[in-house]
């Protein structure tokens, strides 16, 4: 089972059981377990997720109540998304979309791994008047793609894309 952390404001808007915390698996293998935040950009609500390993993030803008129901549904196929666009093979996108057959949700745990996602990220990316009423998906996959390959700090100087690739065993 993989387990994505959530922010409290994320966890008002789900109706979902939570896993308790001494039962939650350490995934050795694999990109292990996410991290999820709801916020308000330009006044719409947006999922913002980020691997708890590799930093690597990506944005769902537009996010509808029926978005939120079927939470474990809109987060693969953003993952999928996302990877394909960064070039990683059919063979990979789907040895990782297997990782995640199980998902359980939590508590978020790591203020470290939030304050990258939402300092770093979502501030300096999207700032307050970012229309993405004018934003394709396209577009959207730019920006992340432009996130995920900027060296981090915490990572040694390496980019979120990259330890991604190490965790998943084939680079793109």
């Amino acid at each position: 089972m993989r387990i994505i952390y959530c922010t409290n404001k994320l966890l008002k808007e789900l109706d979902v059981p939570l896993v308790e915390l001494d039962k939650i698996p350490q995934p050795t293998e694999g990109l292990g377990n996410w991290y999820a935040n709801l916020l308000r950009i330009d006044r719409r609500k947006c999922l913002i997720f980020t691997n708890e390993k590799s930093l690597y993030t990506f944005l769902i803008p537009k996010v509808l109540k029926a978005n939120l129901k079927d939470i474990e549904q809109e987060f693969l196929i953003n993952l999928s998304y996302n990877l394909q666009y960064e070039g990683f093979g059919l063979d990979v996108i789907n040895r990782v979309m297997q990782e995640y057959q199980e998902i359980g949700f939590a508590k978020t745990m790591s203020k470290s791994v939030l304050g990258s996602m939402n300092n770093g990220l979502v501030r300096r990316y999207f700032p307050k008047g970012t229309d993405f009423s004018k934003i394709m998906d396209e577009q959207m996959a730019k920006v992340e793609s432009i996130i995920n390959n900027r060296p981090r700090k915490c990572l040694g100087y390496k980019t979120p894309l990259e330890v991604a690739s190490a965790f998943v065993a084939l680079r793109p």
